[in-house]
């Protein structure tokens, strides 16, 4: 009798377990799954002009390999990447960690204003704040400079020479928000009787921050660190919204190049591109997933432990 109610129960609890992983699974299956399998058999496939389809092989990976020697575009949208991520998030991280840090432990009555303003490039829309931005860069600053100094100069967007560095610090702040509020949240959630108990030891403001409040948050900051690196190629820099389909080469990164190239092959109504630009794809889903699998093993391994 005993072993007929265990059964009865195991069985309602693998029913229950089952129904409740059902729809997270259906969900991959339906939103990756189905949606990536023709782009995996895509780079695998070419076409011609008349967009006769055929069997490609390796060739398109080929290509790319050989396009990569010899077509500048690329080197420059990865050099531009790059800065984007090894100026931006580190910068962008570092404050979000001091200013969540200094809010969480003053808690003055104008925390929550400053949550508000630091937050706001987050809420609005991104092509409203990218017109307001583009205004103030492109039109308010030389009319501020020739009123201060009598010096006639370009916008910061318009000068070749401070148009990358102008969308990096674009790009800082408008993750600066998102950051702050995720480690405040963090923040909030360390046990307040382990603050209370290293007051008592005389522990200082950046030793309760060195030893107490980052070890608690790491697991936060990793999370932010591996969806950074995880998003290194696909991350357009917002240029798309300064620029639309019409940015300089110059400017351009990894993300930005696979959307302008998509745009294309849709507006032409070519086929012939997409191959290609499908091997792309997965050429950098497995440059990426090695590097941030090890990024975590090392953030795991050697980053801080809490007790």
């Amino acid at each position: 009798m005993t072993k007929k109610v265990h059964l009865k129960k195991d069985t309602k609890d693998l029913i229950f377990v089952i129904l409740l992983v059902a729809l997270p699974l259906l969900q991959f299956f339906i939103f990756y799954v189905c949606v990536n399998i023709n782009s995996i058999l895509l780079a695998f496939k070419k076409y011609d002009i008349n967009n006769n389809v055929s069997f490609a092989g390796f060739d398109n990976f080929k290509q790319l390999f050989i396009d990569f020697k010899s077509f500048t575009l690329y080197k420059v949208a990865l050099k531009n990447s790059t800065l984007v991520f090894l100026i931006g998030c580190p910068i962008s991280l570092t404050l979000a960690l001091l200013f969540s840090y200094y809010i969480y432990k003053k808690n003055s009555k104008f925390a929550n204003i400053f949550k508000i303003v630091l937050f706001l490039p987050s809420v609005i829309p991104a092509i409203a704040l990218a017109t307001m931005f583009v205004q103030i860069t492109d039109s308010a600053y030389p009319k501020l400079m020739q009123l201060l100094f009598n010096k006639e100069v370009f916008g910061l967007l318009q000068n070749p020479k401070s148009t990358i560095g102008t969308i990096i610090f674009y790009n800082i702040w408008c993750s600066f928000g998102v950051n702050m509020l995720l480690l405040i949240s963090a923040m909030s959630s360390i046990n307040p009787s382990m603050i209370e108990a290293a007051k008592i030891d005389g522990v200082s403001f950046f030793q309760e921050f060195i030893y107490i409040t980052f070890p608690q948050i790491f697991g936060t900051i990793k999370t932010l660190l591996i969806v950074s690196v995880g998003g290194f190629f696909v991350n357009s820099a917002s240029i798309v919204s300064f620029y639309g389909t019409t940015a300089d080469e110059s400017v351009y990164t990894i993300g930005y190049y696979i959307y302008k190239e998509t745009v294309n092959l849709s507006l032409n109504n070519s086929q012939v591109g997409v191959p290609k630009l499908a091997a792309f794809g997965i050429l950098l889903t497995v440059i990426t997933l090695p590097i941030v699998y090890v990024l975590r093993y090392v953030l795991e391994r050697f980053g801080p432990k809490t007790n």
